[in-house]
């Protein structure tokens, strides 16, 4: 039962921290990238009905992301195994994104190198509030 509850703790922590970080990065950093670019998206009322997605997919993330760190588990400290755990999590699921999308998409450089750079970040801090949420081995 405990590690039941560690997991769902981690769950929800990585959900919470991966939201923020979308927000932050997405609604703040990039915005005016963004509107500059505004040819190239969804017009915003179909965003907003879209928008559950993106909560689906921060969830899905967070959940799948909860499960795999225990097995992976040295004997370090949590800090150490979550920020180990958030950093190759992170350059395995924006590195290929991110070289794939350069080589597709027509957008400033600037904006690929900030993608990467915010999703490493967003899930080195999920890894870190996963890998607390579990405590030690």
């Amino acid at each position: 039962m405990k590690k039941e509850k560690a997991f769902w703790i981690a769950v929800l922590s990585a959900f919470v921290v991966l939201t923020g970080g979308d927000i932050l990065i997405h609604q703040f950093w990039l915005k005016e990238t963004y509107q500059g670019l505004a040819q190239y998206w969804r017009p915003e009322v179909e965003m907003k009905e879209k928008m559950w997605l993106a909560f689906l997919a921060a969830f899905s993330l967070a959940f799948l992301l909860a499960h795999i760190y225990p097995k992976g588990i040295e004997t370090k400290s949590p800090v150490g195994e979550g920020l180990r755990f958030g950093v190759l999590m992170g350059l395995l699921l924006y590195l290929p994104s991110v070289l794939v999308k350069y080589y597709v998409y027509p957008y400033p450089d600037t904006l690929f190198l900030k993608w990467f750079v915010g999703g490493v970040a967003q899930v080195t801090a999920a890894g870190l509030v996963i890998a607390l949420a579990y405590g030690k081995k």
